[in-house]
């Protein structure tokens, strides 16, 4: 059917062609951490039928279950950083909301010293004027 590597058939020779396409753009999808591996996909990209990858090349079948597998191992693997991901998150709205409540607290402290500070100023001018009220006044004869 080949005289070396080459394919002698039109049907081998596009057989060939289609699998070359197939791997081209399998590993491209491989590459891409976004792109779907699933047959619809890669015979989209690729430009031929599903019916063919099923049929010809099944050998992209189990290419593409073992791409699945590794992305979900690779997910698995992921999922433990997320959740330490996530914790570091929550341990930051934390740290956000304990700031936000002690930044709330220091204002009501300024907030009562500055009460403070006025109540004692105002003390001090009422004992000023207690004490000039208290003094004794000299009474002035009208006649004189």
């Amino acid at each position: 059917m080949t005289q070396g590597d080459t394919p002698v058939t039109p049907q081998a020779r596009r057989w060939a062609k289609t699998e070359l396409r197939l791997k081209e753009k399998l590993a491209v999808m491989a590459a891409d951490a976004n792109a779907k591996l699933a047959v619809a996909e890669l015979a989209r990209r690729t430009g031929v039928g599903r019916n063919v990858i099923y049929t010809h090349h099944a050998s992209m079948l189990t290419e593409l279950r073992r791409l699945r597998s590794e992305r979900a191992k690779d997910v698995r693997a992921e999922g433990h950083g997320d959740r330490q991901h996530a914790s570091v998150q929550q341990m930051h709205a934390k740290c956000a909301e304990a700031a936000t409540q002690n930044a709330v607290l220091l204002r009501r402290a300024l907030e009562a010293e500055a009460r403070a500070e006025r109540a004692e100023m105002r003390n001090a001018q009422l004992v000023k004027e207690v004490a000039r009220l208290s003094k004794p006044h000299p009474i002035r004869d009208v006649d004189a």
